[in-house]
Protein backbone atom coordinates (compact mmCIF):
# COMPACT_ATOMS: atom_id res chain seq x y z
CA UNK A 1 0.00 0.00 0.00
CA UNK A 2 1.37 3.63 -0.84
CA UNK A 3 1.28 6.85 0.75
CA UNK A 4 -1.07 9.15 -1.00
CA UNK A 5 -0.76 12.92 -1.17
CA UNK A 6 -4.48 14.40 -2.34
CA UNK A 7 -4.19 18.02 -4.03
CA UNK A 8 -7.59 18.81 -4.10
CA UNK A 9 -9.53 22.27 -3.45
CA UNK A 10 -13.20 20.78 -3.64
CA UNK A 11 -14.19 19.32 -0.12
CA UNK A 12 -15.95 16.87 -1.75
CA UNK A 13 -13.92 15.42 -4.47
CA UNK A 14 -11.13 14.86 -1.97
CA UNK A 15 -13.13 13.61 0.75
CA UNK A 16 -14.16 10.81 -1.64
CA UNK A 17 -11.18 9.95 -3.10
CA UNK A 18 -9.61 10.10 1.00
CA UNK A 19 -12.70 7.71 2.25
CA UNK A 20 -12.26 5.37 -1.29
CA UNK A 21 -8.24 5.05 -0.57
CA UNK A 22 -8.35 4.64 3.05
CA UNK A 23 -10.72 1.65 2.76
CA UNK A 24 -7.38 0.64 0.33
CA UNK A 25 -5.29 0.52 2.70
CA UNK A 26 -3.24 3.41 2.06
CA UNK A 27 -2.48 6.12 3.82
CA UNK A 28 -3.62 9.58 2.48
CA UNK A 29 -3.54 12.85 3.45
CA UNK A 30 -5.27 15.77 1.82
CA UNK A 31 -4.49 19.53 1.45
CA UNK A 32 -5.94 22.06 -0.88
CA UNK A 33 -3.79 23.91 -2.65
CA UNK A 34 -0.27 23.12 -4.22
CA UNK A 35 1.30 25.28 -2.10
CA UNK A 36 0.53 23.79 0.73
CA UNK A 37 1.54 20.57 -1.30
CA UNK A 38 4.66 21.83 -1.80
CA UNK A 39 5.20 22.14 2.02
CA UNK A 40 3.63 18.77 3.05
CA UNK A 41 6.42 16.90 0.78
CA UNK A 42 9.15 18.98 2.60
CA UNK A 43 7.76 17.33 5.81
CA UNK A 44 6.01 14.11 5.08
CA UNK A 45 6.57 10.61 3.17
CA UNK A 46 4.46 10.43 0.28
CA UNK A 47 5.05 7.81 -2.32
CA UNK A 48 2.12 9.41 -5.10
CA UNK A 49 0.58 12.91 -5.38
CA UNK A 50 -2.80 12.91 -7.00
CA UNK A 51 -3.51 16.47 -7.84
CA UNK A 52 -6.17 18.19 -9.34
CA UNK A 53 -4.93 20.21 -12.75
CA UNK A 54 -7.43 23.81 -11.66
CA UNK A 55 -6.09 24.85 -8.19
CA UNK A 56 -6.14 28.50 -6.51
CA UNK A 57 -2.91 30.10 -6.65
CA UNK A 58 -0.39 27.94 -8.48
CA UNK A 59 -2.04 25.25 -10.99
CA UNK A 60 -1.20 21.61 -10.76
CA UNK A 61 0.97 22.02 -14.07
CA UNK A 62 3.52 24.10 -12.02
CA UNK A 63 2.83 21.85 -9.25
CA UNK A 64 4.48 19.44 -11.56
CA UNK A 65 7.29 21.56 -12.55
CA UNK A 66 7.68 22.75 -8.83
CA UNK A 67 8.69 19.09 -7.56
CA UNK A 68 9.94 17.48 -10.44
CA UNK A 69 13.47 15.65 -9.78
CA UNK A 70 14.61 12.27 -9.37
CA UNK A 71 13.44 12.03 -5.70
CA UNK A 72 10.35 13.47 -6.12
CA UNK A 73 7.21 11.20 -6.30
CA UNK A 74 5.14 10.03 -9.06
CA UNK A 75 2.21 12.56 -9.42
CA UNK A 76 -1.26 11.36 -11.22
CA UNK A 77 -3.34 13.98 -12.50
CA UNK A 78 -7.31 14.80 -12.48
CA UNK A 79 -8.34 16.94 -15.05
CA UNK A 80 -11.51 17.61 -16.31
CA UNK A 81 -10.90 19.12 -19.77
CA UNK A 82 -11.38 17.34 -22.94
CA UNK A 83 -8.94 18.49 -25.06
CA UNK A 84 -5.72 16.16 -25.18
CA UNK A 85 -3.14 18.55 -25.59
CA UNK A 86 -3.55 19.37 -22.09
CA UNK A 87 -2.96 15.93 -20.72
CA UNK A 88 -0.12 15.75 -23.43
CA UNK A 89 1.33 18.74 -21.25
CA UNK A 90 0.75 17.46 -17.91
CA UNK A 91 2.94 14.26 -18.96
CA UNK A 92 5.59 16.68 -20.73
CA UNK A 93 5.66 18.25 -17.54
CA UNK A 94 6.33 15.09 -15.37
CA UNK A 95 3.19 13.86 -14.80
CA UNK A 96 3.47 9.70 -14.25
CA UNK A 97 -0.55 9.17 -15.40
CA UNK A 98 -3.63 11.01 -15.59
CA UNK A 99 -7.36 10.48 -14.89
CA UNK A 100 -10.24 12.51 -16.48
CA UNK A 101 -13.33 13.58 -14.92
CA UNK A 102 -15.78 12.83 -14.24
CA UNK A 103 -13.84 10.48 -11.20
CA UNK A 104 -14.75 7.30 -11.18
CA UNK A 105 -12.99 5.72 -8.10
CA UNK A 106 -11.74 2.61 -9.78
CA UNK A 107 -10.34 4.21 -12.51
CA UNK A 108 -8.22 6.19 -10.20
CA UNK A 109 -7.60 2.87 -7.83
CA UNK A 110 -6.96 1.26 -11.46
CA UNK A 111 -3.64 4.49 -12.53
CA UNK A 112 -2.66 4.28 -8.87
CA UNK A 113 -1.82 0.49 -9.12
CA UNK A 114 0.16 0.89 -12.08
CA UNK A 115 1.88 3.98 -10.84
CA UNK A 116 2.52 2.15 -7.40
CA UNK A 117 3.51 -0.78 -8.84
CA UNK A 118 5.60 0.91 -11.98
CA UNK A 119 7.78 3.48 -9.19
CA UNK A 120 8.24 0.54 -7.23
CA UNK A 121 9.73 -1.38 -10.29
CA UNK A 122 12.29 1.72 -11.25
CA UNK A 123 13.38 1.92 -7.27
CA UNK A 124 14.08 -1.65 -7.02
CA UNK A 125 16.23 -1.66 -10.60
CA UNK A 126 17.90 1.41 -9.38
CA UNK A 127 19.03 -0.02 -6.03
CA UNK A 128 20.03 -3.11 -7.85
CA UNK A 129 22.14 -1.72 -10.49
CA UNK A 130 23.85 0.54 -7.49
CA UNK A 131 24.39 -2.44 -5.34
CA UNK A 132 25.77 -4.58 -8.00
CA UNK A 133 27.28 -1.86 -8.96
CA UNK A 134 29.26 -1.98 -5.57
CA UNK A 135 29.96 -5.67 -5.11
CA UNK A 136 33.47 -6.45 -4.55
CA UNK A 137 36.12 -7.09 -7.34
CA UNK A 138 37.08 -11.02 -6.35
CA UNK A 139 40.07 -10.58 -8.66
CA UNK A 140 41.17 -8.08 -5.83
CA UNK A 141 41.78 -10.85 -3.32
CA UNK A 142 42.27 -13.93 -5.73
CA UNK A 143 45.97 -15.13 -4.76
CA UNK A 144 45.26 -19.18 -5.18
CA UNK A 145 45.45 -21.43 -7.66
CA UNK A 146 41.94 -22.35 -6.94
CA UNK A 147 40.38 -19.14 -7.09
CA UNK A 148 41.93 -17.41 -9.48
CA UNK A 149 40.65 -20.43 -12.10
CA UNK A 150 37.50 -20.29 -11.04
CA UNK A 151 37.26 -17.09 -11.83
CA UNK A 152 38.63 -17.41 -14.92
CA UNK A 153 36.09 -19.81 -15.79
CA UNK A 154 33.40 -17.38 -14.67
CA UNK A 155 34.92 -14.68 -17.30
CA UNK A 156 34.96 -16.84 -19.83
CA UNK A 157 31.23 -17.90 -19.21
CA UNK A 158 30.31 -13.91 -18.76
CA UNK A 159 30.21 -13.62 -22.96
CA UNK A 160 27.59 -16.01 -23.25
CA UNK A 161 23.76 -15.76 -22.49
CA UNK A 162 23.62 -19.40 -21.41
CA UNK A 163 22.36 -20.59 -17.84
CA UNK A 164 24.80 -21.65 -15.46
CA UNK A 165 25.21 -23.36 -12.06
CA UNK A 166 27.47 -22.39 -9.21
CA UNK A 167 28.52 -25.18 -7.14
CA UNK A 168 30.23 -24.45 -3.34
CA UNK A 169 29.49 -24.59 0.20
CA UNK A 170 27.16 -21.93 2.13
CA UNK A 171 29.04 -19.05 2.30
CA UNK A 172 31.96 -19.64 -0.02
CA UNK A 173 31.14 -16.71 -2.70
CA UNK A 174 28.82 -17.97 -5.21
CA UNK A 175 27.05 -14.58 -5.34
CA UNK A 176 30.30 -13.07 -5.55
CA UNK A 177 31.38 -15.07 -8.59
CA UNK A 178 27.59 -14.48 -9.77
CA UNK A 179 28.02 -11.13 -9.80
CA UNK A 180 31.39 -10.77 -11.23
CA UNK A 181 30.10 -13.12 -14.10
CA UNK A 182 27.13 -10.18 -14.82
CA UNK A 183 29.65 -7.23 -14.54
CA UNK A 184 31.71 -9.32 -17.32
CA UNK A 185 28.45 -9.95 -19.58
CA UNK A 186 27.28 -7.71 -21.89
CA UNK A 187 23.87 -7.26 -19.60
CA UNK A 188 26.02 -5.07 -16.73
CA UNK A 189 23.97 -2.16 -17.60
CA UNK A 190 20.86 -3.86 -16.44
CA UNK A 191 20.09 -5.01 -13.37
CA UNK A 192 21.64 -7.82 -11.01
CA UNK A 193 18.47 -9.48 -9.17
CA UNK A 194 19.14 -12.01 -6.08
CA UNK A 195 16.72 -14.46 -4.99
CA UNK A 196 17.58 -16.91 -2.19
CA UNK A 197 14.71 -19.50 -2.69
CA UNK A 198 15.59 -21.23 1.00
CA UNK A 199 14.40 -17.84 2.50
CA UNK A 200 10.88 -17.59 1.23
CA UNK A 201 8.01 -19.62 1.87
CA UNK A 202 7.19 -22.40 -0.24
CA UNK A 203 3.47 -21.20 -0.48
CA UNK A 204 5.24 -17.54 -1.96
CA UNK A 205 7.97 -18.78 -3.70
CA UNK A 206 5.32 -19.01 -7.30
CA UNK A 207 4.29 -15.34 -7.03
CA UNK A 208 7.36 -14.01 -6.27
CA UNK A 209 9.35 -15.43 -8.90
CA UNK A 210 7.02 -15.05 -11.97
CA UNK A 211 4.63 -12.42 -10.59
CA UNK A 212 0.84 -12.43 -10.31
CA UNK A 213 -2.06 -10.60 -11.81
CA UNK A 214 -4.87 -9.01 -9.62
CA UNK A 215 -7.30 -11.08 -7.75
CA UNK A 216 -4.94 -14.49 -8.47
CA UNK A 217 -5.22 -15.13 -4.76
CA UNK A 218 -7.07 -13.48 -1.52
CA UNK A 219 -4.35 -10.87 -1.23
CA UNK A 220 -3.37 -10.03 -4.68
CA UNK A 221 -5.07 -6.31 -4.75
CA UNK A 222 -2.95 -5.49 -8.30
CA UNK A 223 -0.55 -6.89 -10.76
CA UNK A 224 2.56 -7.72 -9.18
CA UNK A 225 5.80 -8.10 -10.91
CA UNK A 226 8.11 -11.11 -10.00
CA UNK A 227 12.04 -11.44 -9.70
CA UNK A 228 11.85 -12.25 -13.33
CA UNK A 229 10.08 -9.08 -14.41
CA UNK A 230 13.00 -7.09 -11.83
CA UNK A 231 15.86 -8.53 -13.58
CA UNK A 232 14.21 -8.07 -16.95
CA UNK A 233 17.41 -6.76 -19.19
CA UNK A 234 19.55 -8.52 -16.96
CA UNK A 235 20.73 -11.04 -14.33
CA UNK A 236 18.57 -13.16 -12.02
CA UNK A 237 20.06 -15.39 -9.77
CA UNK A 238 18.64 -18.32 -8.42
CA UNK A 239 20.44 -19.53 -4.90
CA UNK A 240 19.33 -22.79 -3.63
CA UNK A 241 17.73 -24.24 -6.55
CA UNK A 242 17.19 -27.60 -5.32
CA UNK A 243 14.65 -25.86 -2.47
CA UNK A 244 12.90 -25.03 -5.52
CA UNK A 245 9.09 -27.52 -6.06
CA UNK A 246 9.44 -30.12 -9.17
CA UNK A 247 6.70 -28.47 -10.74
CA UNK A 248 7.63 -25.03 -10.86
CA UNK A 249 11.34 -26.32 -11.29
CA UNK A 250 9.66 -27.63 -14.41
CA UNK A 251 7.65 -24.03 -15.01
CA UNK A 252 10.89 -22.50 -14.32
CA UNK A 253 12.90 -25.10 -16.80
CA UNK A 254 10.32 -23.54 -19.87
CA UNK A 255 10.90 -20.00 -18.90
CA UNK A 256 14.91 -20.50 -19.60
CA UNK A 257 13.96 -22.58 -22.98
CA UNK A 258 11.51 -20.25 -24.43
CA UNK A 259 11.97 -16.81 -22.56
CA UNK A 260 8.31 -16.68 -21.93
CA UNK A 261 6.17 -17.53 -18.34
CA UNK A 262 3.08 -17.38 -16.99
CA UNK A 263 2.29 -14.98 -14.12
CA UNK A 264 0.56 -16.88 -11.16
CA UNK A 265 -3.32 -16.30 -12.14
CA UNK A 266 -2.18 -14.94 -15.68
CA UNK A 267 -4.06 -15.88 -18.99
CA UNK A 268 -1.25 -14.42 -21.42
CA UNK A 269 1.96 -15.22 -21.45
CA UNK A 270 4.77 -12.50 -20.62
CA UNK A 271 8.06 -12.03 -22.60
CA UNK A 272 11.18 -12.57 -20.46
CA UNK A 273 14.72 -11.25 -21.58
CA UNK A 274 16.74 -12.41 -18.53
CA UNK A 275 19.81 -15.10 -18.20
CA UNK A 276 19.57 -17.10 -15.31
CA UNK A 277 22.56 -18.16 -13.10
CA UNK A 278 21.67 -21.06 -10.12
CA UNK A 279 24.00 -22.10 -7.12
CA UNK A 280 23.34 -24.98 -4.78
CA UNK A 281 25.16 -25.79 -2.04
CA UNK A 282 24.37 -29.28 -2.39
CA UNK A 283 25.88 -32.17 -4.70
CA UNK A 284 23.94 -31.55 -7.19
CA UNK A 285 24.31 -35.41 -9.20
CA UNK A 286 22.98 -36.20 -4.81
CA UNK A 287 20.18 -33.62 -5.63
CA UNK A 288 19.12 -34.88 -8.61
CA UNK A 289 19.14 -39.06 -7.22
CA UNK A 290 17.50 -38.21 -4.30
CA UNK A 291 14.50 -36.30 -6.19
CA UNK A 292 14.90 -32.58 -5.25
CA UNK A 293 16.57 -31.02 -8.17
CA UNK A 294 14.94 -31.90 -11.41
CA UNK A 295 17.45 -34.21 -13.94
CA UNK A 296 15.95 -32.06 -16.75
CA UNK A 297 16.49 -28.82 -15.15
CA UNK A 298 20.16 -29.85 -13.91
CA UNK A 299 21.36 -31.22 -17.38
CA UNK A 300 19.86 -27.31 -18.57
CA UNK A 301 21.67 -25.62 -16.30
CA UNK A 302 25.12 -28.04 -15.91
CA UNK A 303 26.28 -26.73 -19.51
CA UNK A 304 28.51 -24.82 -17.68
CA UNK A 305 29.20 -25.40 -14.28
CA UNK A 306 31.17 -23.52 -12.27
CA UNK A 307 32.67 -24.61 -8.80
CA UNK A 308 33.74 -22.30 -5.83
CA UNK A 309 35.88 -23.46 -3.55
CA UNK A 310 35.57 -23.29 0.21
CA UNK A 311 38.30 -20.96 2.47
CA UNK A 312 39.89 -23.93 3.58
CA UNK A 313 40.87 -24.32 -0.07
CA UNK A 314 42.53 -21.51 -0.76
CA UNK A 315 44.08 -20.07 2.48
CA UNK A 316 46.10 -18.00 0.56
CA UNK A 317 43.27 -15.16 0.06
CA UNK A 318 41.84 -15.57 3.74
CA UNK A 319 44.64 -12.67 4.52
CA UNK A 320 43.44 -10.11 1.11
CA UNK A 321 39.81 -11.18 1.68
CA UNK A 322 39.81 -10.33 5.50
CA UNK A 323 41.88 -7.05 4.71
CA UNK A 324 39.46 -6.00 2.08
CA UNK A 325 36.64 -6.94 4.79
CA UNK A 326 38.36 -4.37 7.23
CA UNK A 327 38.51 -1.48 5.07
CA UNK A 328 35.13 -1.96 4.09
CA UNK A 329 33.98 -2.27 7.93
CA UNK A 330 36.44 1.00 8.34
CA UNK A 331 35.07 3.06 5.79
CA UNK A 332 31.12 2.48 6.71
CA UNK A 333 31.85 3.52 10.39
CA UNK A 334 34.87 6.06 9.68
CA UNK A 335 36.83 4.60 12.53
CA UNK A 336 38.22 0.90 13.79
CA UNK A 337 41.58 -0.91 13.24
CA UNK A 338 42.75 -0.47 9.73
CA UNK A 339 45.40 -3.77 9.25
CA UNK A 340 45.89 -6.91 10.79
CA UNK A 341 49.40 -7.90 12.45
CA UNK A 342 51.60 -10.74 10.79
CA UNK A 343 50.33 -13.10 13.76
CA UNK A 344 46.85 -12.21 13.17
CA UNK A 345 47.04 -12.94 9.79
CA UNK A 346 48.54 -16.02 10.46
CA UNK A 347 45.74 -16.86 13.07
CA UNK A 348 43.06 -16.27 10.72
CA UNK A 349 45.03 -18.10 7.85
CA UNK A 350 44.81 -21.31 10.00
CA UNK A 351 41.72 -21.27 10.86
CA UNK A 352 39.58 -23.93 8.94
CA UNK A 353 36.42 -21.47 8.54
CA UNK A 354 33.22 -23.81 8.31
CA UNK A 355 31.19 -20.87 7.42
CA UNK A 356 33.27 -19.91 4.80
CA UNK A 357 33.94 -15.99 4.10
CA UNK A 358 30.49 -15.60 5.75
CA UNK A 359 32.02 -16.54 8.79
CA UNK A 360 35.17 -14.34 8.05
CA UNK A 361 33.06 -11.18 7.49
CA UNK A 362 31.16 -11.25 11.11
CA UNK A 363 34.82 -11.90 12.66
CA UNK A 364 36.13 -9.10 10.75
CA UNK A 365 33.10 -6.92 12.22
CA UNK A 366 32.90 -8.09 15.58
CA UNK A 367 37.20 -7.43 16.32
CA UNK A 368 36.26 -4.31 14.31
CA UNK A 369 33.68 -3.30 17.01
CA UNK A 370 35.51 -4.65 19.69
CA UNK A 371 39.37 -3.36 19.77
CA UNK A 372 39.89 0.54 19.17
CA UNK A 373 42.93 0.06 18.31
CA UNK A 374 44.78 0.80 14.57
CA UNK A 375 46.22 -2.74 14.16
CA UNK A 376 43.95 -6.67 15.01
CA UNK A 377 46.65 -8.10 16.73
CA UNK A 378 45.73 -11.84 17.78
CA UNK A 379 45.35 -11.55 20.84
CA UNK A 380 42.46 -9.20 19.75
CA UNK A 381 41.03 -11.96 17.80
CA UNK A 382 41.03 -14.26 20.72
CA UNK A 383 38.68 -11.08 22.43
CA UNK A 384 36.56 -11.58 19.13
CA UNK A 385 36.27 -15.41 19.85
CA UNK A 386 38.99 -16.64 17.62
CA UNK A 387 41.57 -18.52 20.21
CA UNK A 388 43.44 -20.56 18.12
CA UNK A 389 43.37 -22.67 14.51
CA UNK A 390 40.78 -25.36 15.99
CA UNK A 391 38.77 -23.11 18.29
CA UNK A 392 35.45 -22.41 17.33
CA UNK A 393 33.81 -18.50 17.46
CA UNK A 394 31.42 -18.26 19.51
CA UNK A 395 28.44 -16.34 19.34
CA UNK A 396 29.32 -12.46 20.90
CA UNK A 397 29.11 -11.71 24.52
CA UNK A 398 26.90 -9.28 25.76
CA UNK A 399 28.71 -6.21 27.12
CA UNK A 400 28.68 -5.83 30.87
CA UNK A 401 26.49 -3.65 32.17
CA UNK A 402 27.50 0.21 32.37
CA UNK A 403 28.49 1.54 35.51
CA UNK A 404 25.76 3.11 38.02
CA UNK A 405 24.67 6.50 37.59
CA UNK A 406 22.98 8.73 39.68
CA UNK A 407 19.25 8.23 38.81
CA UNK A 408 17.64 11.51 37.48
CA UNK A 409 13.88 11.07 37.54
CA UNK A 410 12.48 12.67 34.17
CA UNK A 411 8.89 12.71 32.71
CA UNK A 412 8.42 9.53 30.18
CA UNK A 413 7.66 11.56 27.07
CA UNK A 414 11.13 13.22 27.56
CA UNK A 415 13.11 10.11 27.67
CA UNK A 416 11.78 8.64 24.69
CA UNK A 417 12.06 12.06 23.05
CA UNK A 418 15.84 12.69 23.82
CA UNK A 419 16.55 9.06 23.21
CA UNK A 420 14.89 9.18 19.77
CA UNK A 421 16.52 12.53 18.57
CA UNK A 422 19.83 10.84 20.03
CA UNK A 423 19.43 7.69 17.84
CA UNK A 424 18.35 9.95 14.23
CA UNK A 425 21.82 12.54 15.21
CA UNK A 426 24.09 9.73 15.33
CA UNK A 427 22.17 8.11 12.02
CA UNK A 428 22.63 11.21 10.14
CA UNK A 429 25.97 11.44 11.26
CA UNK A 430 26.95 7.90 10.22
CA UNK A 431 25.09 8.40 7.08
CA UNK A 432 26.89 11.32 5.88
CA UNK A 433 30.17 9.47 6.78
CA UNK A 434 29.03 6.91 3.95
CA UNK A 435 28.28 9.22 1.49
CA UNK A 436 31.53 11.44 2.16
CA UNK A 437 29.21 14.51 2.85
CA UNK A 438 27.35 14.51 0.01
CA UNK A 439 24.28 15.90 1.71
CA UNK A 440 21.76 15.11 -1.74
CA UNK A 441 23.08 11.10 -1.56
CA UNK A 442 22.51 11.28 1.96
CA UNK A 443 18.93 12.85 2.46
CA UNK A 444 17.55 10.10 -0.43
CA UNK A 445 18.97 6.81 1.60
CA UNK A 446 17.36 8.80 4.77
CA UNK A 447 13.90 8.90 3.04
CA UNK A 448 13.83 12.90 3.34
CA UNK A 449 13.77 15.98 1.38
CA UNK A 450 17.23 17.71 1.53
CA UNK A 451 15.85 20.55 3.15
CA UNK A 452 14.68 18.76 5.69
CA UNK A 453 18.31 17.34 6.06
CA UNK A 454 19.45 20.65 6.37
CA UNK A 455 16.65 21.39 8.98
CA UNK A 456 18.19 18.62 11.10
CA UNK A 457 21.57 19.00 11.11
CA UNK A 458 21.06 22.80 12.37
CA UNK A 459 18.90 21.32 15.03
CA UNK A 460 22.09 18.87 15.91
CA UNK A 461 24.92 21.34 14.76
CA UNK A 462 26.25 19.65 12.15
CA UNK A 463 25.21 15.96 13.82
CA UNK A 464 28.32 14.75 14.86
CA UNK A 465 28.45 11.76 16.12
Amino acid sequence: MAAVLIVEDDPFESRMMEQYLSRGGHQVSQVATAEDAVEALESERVDVVVTDLHLPGMSGIELLRRIAGDDAPPVIVVTGDTEVTVAVDAMRAGAADYVNKPLTMKALDHVLGRVVETTRLRRQVSFLRREAASDPDPTDVACSPAMKGTLELARRSASTDGAVLLVGESGAGKEVVAAYVHRLSPRAEGPFVRLNIAAIPDTMIEAELFGAVRGAFTDARQDRAGFLATAEGGTLLLDEIAELRPELQAKLLRAIETHRYYPVGARREVHSDVRILAATNQDPDEAVEAGRLRADLYYRLASLVIRVPSLRERRADIGPLARQMLLAVRSRSGRGPARFSEEALGRLEAYDWPGNARELRNVVERVALLHDGETVTAEALARAGLEGPGASVPAPVAAPPPPARTFEPRRLEEVVRVAAEDAERVHIARTLAHTDGNKSQAARLLGISRSTLWKKLQRYGGAEP
